[in-house]
């Protein structure tokens, strides 16, 4: 048990050090290409990447989730499930090229059909190095992986900015993302092949446990991405590229302070809260400690976001932008409501219940298309709210669907896991 808490106080340092810097690096990148290019360039970008962030709920499967959750795994096994992934992936870009021009004519954006399959080598590229950083996760070895996308990331603001005062428009975005999928999986896979090797053997038998896990994460990932991001897909086609980028933006401040902080805990969750998977009363004990964490983290840092939301919109995206600053409001009490539900996945590739995450993502789906449909009626900002409106409806349901079967957690354990911690001492103070 010692070995295993320092692996996970080491796994926490390395994961802090390299979200804080990515998520910088990342607010740097969009901060000053936000005053270099237009926002129909991050319009037409947000419209690839929600097509690039769904075909990449694909491109393993789910079998990173399953590696995490079986604790034995042969050398032959990870040989066959490192082909499958590869080959896999080929046919997922084929598919993705054939694709592309009904997304293309479904938005009338003829650009769509030079920049999707030039985002999409990501597919291909991540590919070879993806497995060797899974494998370095299910150790808690997070010191090389933290050091390669921190890496990447550099290399990709540099080259970004450089593209934009050359004037590349959107491809500026496009090839700068890509850089950094070609750097990171370069040094994943170098450091694989040298650490673990490479074997040359493939057995579709070993793999279909793994699949069996996978596919319904994957399913769970499909379902989950579209509730998420279908204000993307909806706004792109009821309202104006600029509209849309300007959603964009804002979706992507808010967005960014849950992207530093959750990885911070989660990264390290999932393989950790496996080791407890036998163990219901150790289990709830370590996730509601979890649920704590993120949410006392996420509510103070929008709560600041949202008092201060025009300072915050002008410094990241310049005066001109402030007009978003209501919807940074609004979508950061969405991104509190999503944040503190962030956990329950880790819970989920844990205890090997990826089944109930398929299941209540169709539940969800049944509702979050519905909402944002009637926003677009009205505006963005109703988009916005009603989407936040329905994720807090949501929360009641989801804890007893989810949290409950899986860790036996009260509602009352529960929703205290939500409040900030006081000692007994301290609320016998506060009650004087």
């Amino acid at each position: 048990m010692g070995s295993l808490k320092k692996q996970v106080i080491s796994g926490v340092k390395w994961t802090t050090l390299g979200t804080i810097t990515i998520a910088v690096v990342a607010l740097l990148k969009i901060a000053v290409l936000a005053r270099l290019l237009d926002k129909s360039d991050f319009g037409l970008m947000a419209l690839v990447t929600f097509v690039m962030g769904f075909m990449n709920l694909f491109s393993d499967m789910g079998l990173t989730s399953a590696i995490l959750h079986k604790q034995e795994i042969s050398k032959k096994e990870y040989a066959s499930l490192y082909w499958f992934n590869l080959g896999f992936s080929f046919l997922l870009y084929g598919i993705l090229i054939v694709l592309t021009p009904l997304v293309s004519i479904f938005y009338n954006e003829p650009q769509l059909n030079i920049l999707t399959p030039l985002l999409g080598l990501n597919l291909l590229i991540s590919a070879f190095g993806r497995m060797y950083k899974t494998i370095e996760s299910k150790h808690l070895l997070f010191k090389r992986i933290t050091i390669f996308e921190i890496i990447a990331a550099l290399f990709s603001l540099v080259f970004a900015i450089y593209l934009a005062v050359e004037g590349f428009g959107v491809l500026a975005l496009v090839y700068s993302a890509l850089l950094q999928y070609l750097v990171q999986n370069i040094l994943f896979l170098a450091l694989g092949i040298w650490k673990y090797g490479l074997l040359i053997h493939f057995r579709l038998q070993e793999t279909k446990p793994f699949l069996r896990i996978g596919i319904f994460q994957v399913g769970g990932q499909v379902i989950n991405y579209l509730n998420r991001d279908m204000d993307i897909l909806l706004i792109g086609k009821f309202f104006s590229q600029d509209i849309l980028g300007g959603y964009s933006l804002a979706k992507q401040l808010v967005s960014r302070p849950a992207q530093i902080l959750n990885p911070i805990m989660l990264k390290v969750a999932s393989p950790t809260l496996a080791k407890f998977q036998s163990q219901q009363e150790e289990l709830k004990r370590n996730y509601l400690k979890l649920v704590n964490m993120v949410s006392n983290a996420n509510v103070f840092v929008y709560v600041i976001t949202i008092i201060f939301a025009p300072i915050i919109v002008e410094l990241f995206y310049g005066s001109e932008l402030v007009e978003l600053a209501n919807l940074v409001r609004i979508l950061s009490v969405y991104m509190i409501i999503r944040a503190i539900g962030n956990p329950v996945g880790s819970l989920l590739i844990a205890t090997g219940r990826t089944d109930l995450d398929l299941y209540w993502n169709l539940i969800t789906f049944m509702i979050m298309p519905l909402v944002i449909l009637i926003g677009t009626y009205f505006s963005v900002e109703s988009v916005a709210l009603f989407i936040t409106l329905a994720m807090l409806a949501l929360v009641i349901p989801s804890w007893y669907f989810l949290i409950f079967k899986l860790t036996g957690a009260s509602l009352g354990e529960y929703l205290f896991s939500l409040l900030p911690k006081i000692s007994p001492k301290k609320i016998k103070e506060l009650l004087k």
